[in-house]
């Protein structure tokens, strides 16, 4: 009980405890430099399948995608096939029979967004590339069949 009288006593001698804070503001700065980055895994195949020496009809090729990843709402400014034994771009010559590449507008699947719990995504260009073979081509084969027979292309993305 003299203890509890004593710091009764001594309570108005000592201040009480006070919790205090301050602050100070700060920027936080980046400066982002936006690309694309090709996205597929593997190599994709333009087939045009099988062509009969003079055919009647054009060939045409399936089609496959080709994917780039890019930084979200950045849009590619042109994309290009490359120049092939000085063709054209996106003209090239497989066992003696000429073909043409073509890739449509891209498509966009838009990315997410970055949150403080997630770190987003980027949006995914695609494009669509096929190709078509002239009717009526020799080709070139010392056997009665050749092939398959494939090229390396590439489709240049500009950013």
């Amino acid at each position: 009980m003299r203890a509890a009288a004593l710091a009764a006593a001594f309570a108005w001698v000592l201040p009480a405890a006070q919790a205090a804070t301050t602050s100070n503001n700060f920027n936080v700065s980046v400066t982002l430099t936006s690309q694309c980055a090709a996205t597929n895994s593997g190599t994709t195949t333009v087939s045009f399948g099988t062509y009969t020496a003079f055919q009647a009809t054009a060939a045409t090729s399936n089609s496959v995608n080709l994917t780039f990843q890019c930084t979200r709402g950045f849009s590619p400014v042109s994309a290009a096939f490359d120049i092939v034994n000085g063709t054209a771009a996106g003209v090239g010559v497989v066992q003696g029979l000429q073909y043409t590449l073509t890739a449509g507008a891209p498509t966009t699947t838009a990315g997410t967004a970055a949150t403080t719990a997630t770190i987003g995504t980027g949006d995914i260009k695609t494009y669509a590339v096929s190709g078509t073979m002239p009717a009526g081509q020799a080709g070139q084969c010392a056997a009665a069949s050749c092939g398959p027979t494939t090229q390396l292309r590439t489709l240049i993305v500009t950013f």
